[in-house]
């Protein structure tokens, strides 16, 4: 049961892992504002298990296939019916708009963030994170100051042995190998194969995790290093979040999941080109290795000595015993 609450708010955050990471901290404004509110948050599928932690929210859905009318026309009558009174839409996507038109005019008053567009930072970056002036501005909300931090869904590990490293035959101290999906921004299989090699030798586990998109992927670098642990397609975000703790680091090119990783306090290193502008974390957890042509000019042997210079690896003779952070 629910304690008694001055209003109902729904909030909408469906368009990605990285979106959502980065609203984080919009998401404790939200609760800070509306202390007494009953919040909902409406995510997608694939993020429902990792906002379900969160202290944020009282309740939390995933928005069903709009493509199913059935489903559509009884999620339209369950949000009419729970009378929202505010709805602050972060998303600002196709699907919250169909949602909108769904409930009509006279529904609750809708606050839209500016759909997110490829703009340009200072620094270089390429941001594609929503615009919040005018959605604050309408709101009353204040500007989040602090970077995203997804501590809470550590709380999930309590009593739940498949958060634990060991539910995937971890012992020991590990590192997390994070492939991205793409191939062009991908560093090579070869590279992440010589680097779990390294790995071994000084007593660091190997642990390659991702979606299950990189299963073939998996299977070239275990190819090269049998002693890695291939956890790709058997993680979900909340588990990730669990193994990203206990790393002691990781290791990604452009993977979505290295933002769970530095959210957790996970320190690590990213390779990736010169001209990729795309978002990364931004945190002094990050080291970043860049390489101008292809990625394959960064060497395995260079970020092992990035980590070493980052103090992520305790000791650095061969078969020295690591000690876990």
């Amino acid at each position: 049961m629910f304690s008694r609450k001055s209003e109902n708010i729904l909030v909408i955050k469906t368009d990605g892992l990285i979106q959502f990471i980065e609203a984080e901290p919009l998401f404790e404004t939200i609760r800070k504002s509306h202390p007494r509110a009953r919040i909902s948050l409406l995510t997608s599928p694939s993020l429902q298990r990792l906002a379900k932690p969160s202290p944020y929210f009282d309740q939390v859905a995933a928005m069903p296939d709009f493509k199913v009318l059935e489903a559509k026309q009884a999620f339209v009558r369950q949000l009419k019916n729970s009378q929202f009174a505010k709805v602050y839409d972060l998303s600002a996507d196709e699907e919250s708009g169909k949602l909108r038109a769904a409930i009509g005019p006279f529904g609750p008053k809708w606050y839209a963030v500016e759909p997110a567009s490829r703009r340009k930072t200072k620094k270089g970056r390429i941001e594609t994170s929503p615009d919040l002036s005018r959605f604050l501005a309408d709101t009353g909300l204040k500007r989040p100051a602090r970077a995203p931090d997804l501590r809470w869904a550590l709380t999930a590990r309590k009593d739940s042995a498949n958060m634990q490293p060991s539910w995937f035959g971890i012992s020991g101290a590990f590192g997390l190998l994070l492939p991205g999906p793409d191939p062009e921004r991908r560093w090579p299989a070869a590279h992440y194969a010589e680097l779990a090699r390294t790995m071994t030798k000084f007593r660091l586990m190997p642990v390659l995790a991702g979606g299950r998109d990189l299963h073939g992927v998996g299977d070239d670098i275990a190819n090269d290093a049998p002693e890695i642990v291939d956890l790709c397609g058997k993680t979900d975000h909340l588990q990730l979040t669990a193994l990203a703790q206990e790393a002691a680091f990781f290791v990604t090119d452009a993977a979505d999941e290295a933002h769970i990783a530095v959210g957790v306090g996970c320190s690590g290193v990213i390779v990736r080109k010169t001209a990729d502008l795309a978002p990364r974390p931004e945190s002094r957890l990050v080291v970043t290795i860049t390489a101008r042509d292809q990625l394959s000019e960064a060497s395995a042997d260079s970020v092992w000595r990035m980590l070493g210079s980052m103090g992520l690896i305790p000791d650095q003779r061969p078969g020295a015993r690591a000690v876990n952070r």
